[in-house]
C-alpha cells in the first residue's frame, strides 16, 4: 500500500488541506491518506483543544473515502516529532510505502526537523507549492535536500489555494461565514462550539 501522511495542527482543518491530500492521492497514485492532527508540535501552539481539532478532522475525512484519521500524535506526551510518528507508522503499516505530504513552506524547514536524515530514510515526500513560492526555487531546494540529506521528494503539479487557518480563525472570531474555506460540517461544528470566538 502507498500511504500518504498529512500532518498539521489542523486548527482548523480546511479545504487547502483537503485539496493537498487529494492532489497527492491522484498525482502520486497513493491508496490512502492518513490525516494526523499534531499534539504539541515544536513549531506551533494550537488554539483549539485537542478533542475539537480531532473531531473537525474526522468530519473533514468524511468528504473522501480515501482518507483515514489517526490520533497517535494527540496521545503522545510532550513534543511530537515527525521521526517518532514515522517509526510508529512503520510498526503499524510494515508493508506500506510512506509519503509525507507537505507544503513548500514546510519543506523549507526540513533541515531543522529532529533527525531529518532519519526521516528521509523512513518516507519520501510529496510537496505542494504554496501561493507566492517559486516552482523553480522549490525544485532546487528538493535537489539540494536530496544531495545533503538523502530526501526523495516530488513537487506536485497542483498549487495550493490561498487559504490559511489563521484567516479562518480571524473570521470565526467575529462570526463571519466560513463558506468555501472549510467543509460545511466543520463550519457547523466551529459555530456550534463557539470555537475561536472572542471572549465576552
Amino acid at each position: 500500500m502507498k500511504l500518504g501522511i498529512l500532518g498539521g495542527t489542523f486548527d482548523p482543518i480546511h479545504f487547502g488541506h483537503i485539496l493537498m491530500a487529494q492532489a497527492a492521492l491522484d498525482e502520486v497514485a497513493l491508496d490512502r491518506v492518513l490525516l494526523l492532527p499534531g499534539g504539541d508540535p515544536p513549531h506551533k501552539t494550537p488554539h483549539a483543544p485537542k478533542a475539537d481539532r480531532l473531531h473537525m478532522v474526522r468530519l473533514a475525512a468524511d468528504t473522501d473515502e480515501r482518507f483515514l484519521v489517526s490520533d497517535m500524535e494527540l496521545k503522545r506526551a510532550g513534543r511530537t516529532y515527525t521521526v517518532d510518528t514515522l517509526l510508529q507508522l512503520r510498526d503499524e503499516y510494515p508493508h506500506a510505502q510512506l509519503t509525507y505530504i507537505v507544503g513548500s513552506d514546510t519543506l523549507m524547514l526540513f533541515p531543522s526537523w529532529k533527525d531529518a536524515e532519519r526521516v528521509a530514510t523512513l518516507c519520501d515526500m510529496a510537496v505542494v507549492l504554496r501561493p507566492g513560492d517559486s516552482r523553480e526555487a522549490i525544485q532546487g531546494t528538493i535537489a539540494q535536500y536530496h544531495e545533503t540529506l538523502g530526501l526523495h521528494a516530488v513537487l506536485l503539479r497542483f498549487t495550493g489555494p490561498d487559504i490559511s487557518s489563521t484567516a479562518i480563525r480571524s473570521a470565526a472570531q467575529i462570526g463571519l461565514p466560513l463558506d468555501g474555506l472549510v467543509p460545511e460540517a466543520v463550519a457547523g461544528y466551529i459555530r456550534d462550539k463557539g470555537l475561536y470566538r472572542l471572549a465576552g
